[in-house]
């Protein structure tokens, strides 16, 4: 008999598990590639998690960075004052000069208040028409009233959607002139309280034109009740405008409000009584006490910076087996502390007749860990010693030193350094000088004229202007004054921030824009026959001058003027600075220096900024971990068609074993057959 045991053993149709087998097989083919893949993509995304808590540290410390270059931080100030009832400085700006200033207060300032007649409720009518409100001073005995004409004069207009008392309080309050109007009851009856701004030039003239007839402004009836004119006061003056009267260091100086911020630039102080006989001192310090801490928080936040993104970068001292971080092998994370380091042990660029160029001179160490420490003794002599070049070294610093030549502002491009400044051009506004006028219509009166006319300015075309011509301007300033406030009250004009100045010389008028530059024009626009007659406001007599654009040169280039701001050109060292230019500047010498938190924060800037370093690299990283995605779905491909291989290997040895079988028992059935084989003849 043949041996069947190998048959037998291989289990041709009763004992091979095929698809364990075929499993197994595929897993050990796939093991290598995936575990590969699998580290890949651990990596990855262990880097991009570790890039967003870099961010987040990194953020933390240009916080901490961002407080010096503030103003705030190493310019702040400090003030000590006499305690007293009659004046306390409320708010003190980092511009103030240090120094001591001593006050005394002769008075304070006062509003000129009016109430009316009374009313029995406050929705009786008040009549209709217009009030017009002018800004000036009465004389002592309210004989005569002279018009600021640097204040416009504003209307109000009382209709019949609004002829109550009601009404009136409501327009003069939305008039948003300063004015404010409040009904009170006197017990019995409602009186209408009218409040003027403080102060002696911000009392009030008060004229009223009824509707359906022209005024005298002494009638005690209607709209006319409310009237305050020479000769015609139908309103009670209850007190007087006055201003606040006080000495600065012996100086004699008047405010029209008790609320002072521009006698000492940067202090503002309140003025609350009267106190001739009493000095108060303010003293006015740097407060280094403030900028100390402030430093000092920045060298804090560095160390606690490098102590966070260890574990990232470095070794992970809390791990048994010191495993290094994910960045541990990135070169952009890597090259953070590098270029960290080395702004920190550089010179600040654009530093000039100054004891400190670096922050190593004031005391601030690297140590061999790269943390910073403070050498205790050099801080505090560079404090107390130094502290102008402290904020020179330490925060952005900019200065000019030509009158008229102002630095606005400077962008992350501008390179520190000096800068020459001419200018060849000077800015100026765009005016229109209106034709001569003989002067006799110049206080236009109740005579039936008509002056309307649009104006064009800077582009922009107003509504239909009205002058009123019932009223006796008294001079030809008044009457400017009150062309100007009509102008400026244009609603499209204001839409589009245009605005003139309006004034008389000799014998015309002149309207000029607010605005510098060749885009600066001011002309007439469909005037009435009486304003072209009269007022000179014609469209082929009036001459019309446009602005200029500033012209000049900065570090010997040619720069770029529009209005009255001039910039370097582009892609030159100064780039980015941009100069205010006064109508009567010449030359200067521009400084710039970005101290050295300005030229930390901007570093940091190319990290964090959108599209910056970081955000490039995190996307590179996520096409990785695409690709790598890709790579997976090409490895089961394989795999799957590995399987379906073997599978059918296993298949075609089961056909053949299965084969063998059939054979074997054939031949076992052949050999039972043969003589002598056969098993009954044993």
């Amino acid at each position: 008999m043949i041996d069947n045991n190998i048959i037998q053993s291989i289990g041709a149709g009763s004992g091979i598990d095929t698809s364990n087998i075929v499993e197994q097989l595929v897993e050990i083919e796939r093991a290598g590639p995936q575990l590969r893949l699998d580290t890949k993509k651990e990596l990855y995304e262990s880097q991009i998690s570790d890039y967003g808590s870099l961010k987040s540290a990194m953020s933390t410390l240009q916080t901490a960075i961002q407080a010096l270059t503030d103003e705030e931080g190493l310019y702040s100030k400090t003030a000590s004052f006499t305690e007293s009832d009659a004046l306390v400085p409320t708010t003190l700006d980092t511009d103030t000069q240090t120094g001591t200033y001593s006050f005394v207060v002769s008075d304070i300032a006062q509003s000129q208040s009016f109430s009316s007649t009374t009313f029995s409720d406050p929705t009786d009518a008040v009549g209709e028409g217009t009030l017009t409100f002018s800004f000036g001073s009465w004389d002592a005995g309210l004989t005569a009233f002279t018009q600021d004409t640097d204040q416009d004069q504003v209307t109000v207009t009382i209709d019949s959607s609004n002829n109550t008392l009601n009404g009136l309080r409501d327009a003069i309050n939305d008039a948003d002139m300063n004015v404010q109007a409040s009904i009170v009851n006197n017990g019995s009856n409602y009186v209408l309280l009218i409040t003027a701004e403080s102060g002696a030039s911000n009392e009030l003239e008060i004229t009223v034109s009824e509707s359906g007839g022209s005024p005298t402004n002494t009638d005690s009836s209607d709209l006319s009740r409310f009237s305050f004119v020479a000769g015609g006061q139908q309103l009670t003056q209850d007190q007087e405008g006055k201003d606040a009267s006080l000495t600065v260091n012996g100086l004699a100086v008047t405010r029209s409000s008790n609320t002072i911020s521009d006698v000492v630039e940067g202090l503002t102080l309140d003025v609350l009584k009267s106190a001739p006989t009493e000095t108060i001192t303010v003293t006015v310090s740097d407060d280094k006490a403030f900028a100390e801490q402030t430093i000092r928080d920045f060298v804090d936040a560095y160390n606690a910076f490098l102590e966070e993104i260890e574990p990232l970068v470095g070794v992970d001292p809390e791990s048994e087996e010191g495993e290094r971080g994910s960045l541990y092998s990135d070169s952009l994370a890597k090259s953070v502390t590098s270029q960290f380091r080395s702004l920190i042990s550089s010179t600040v660029t654009g530093l000039s007749d100054t004891n400190y160029t670096a922050i190593t001179n004031l005391g601030i160490r690297t140590e061999l860990d790269g943390t910073l420490t403070i050498d205790e003794n050099d801080f505090s002599t560079a404090l107390e010693s130094n502290f102008e070049d402290i904020q020179r070294l330490m925060a952005p610093y900019t200065s000019s030193t030509g009158s008229g030549i102002e630095v606005n502002s400077y962008g992350d491009q501008t390179q520190a350094g000096s800068y020459a400044v001419s200018i060849t051009t000077n800015p100026a506004k765009g005016y229109v000088d209106a034709a001569t006028t003989s002067g006799t219509y110049l206080a236009p009166n109740t005579n039936g004229y008509t002056y309307t006319f649009k104006v064009n300015v800077n582009g922009t075309e107003s509504g239909t202007i009205t002058i009123p011509t019932d009223v006796d301007y008294g001079s030809s300033d008044e009457l400017a004054n009150a062309i100007q406030s009509a102008i400026n009250a244009d609603s499209t004009l204001q839409a589009n921030n245009a605005s003139v100045i309006v004034s008389y010389s000799t014998d015309h008028f002149v309207l000029t824009s607010n605005k510098y530059g060749s885009s600066s024009t001011v002309s007439f626009v469909d005037p009435s026959t009486d304003a072209d007659t009269h007022l000179g406001f014609s469209t082929t007599t009036a001459t019309t001058t446009s602005g200029v654009d500033v012209a000049g040169t900065v570090g010997g280039e040619t720069g770029f003027g529009l209005g009255n701001v001039l910039r370097p050109k582009l892609d030159s060292n100064a780039d980015g600075l941009n100069l205010i230019v006064s109508e009567t500047a010449t030359t200067s010498t521009v400084n710039f220096t970005r101290g050295f938190s300005g030229e930390f924060d901007v570093l940091i800037d190319q990290f964090l900024q959108t599209n910056g370093l970081f955000d490039q690299r995190e996307d590179n990283l996520t096409i990785k971990l695409d690709d790598i995605d890709e790579d997976q779905t090409l490895l089961d491909s394989r795999m799957d068609a590995y399987h379906e291989r073997l599978m059918q290997q296993f298949i075609a040895m089961e056909n053949i074993l299965n084969g063998l079988n059939s054979s074997g028992s054939f031949l076992e059935n052949l050999v039972n057959t043969l003589p002598f084989t056969a098993s009954n003849n044993r």
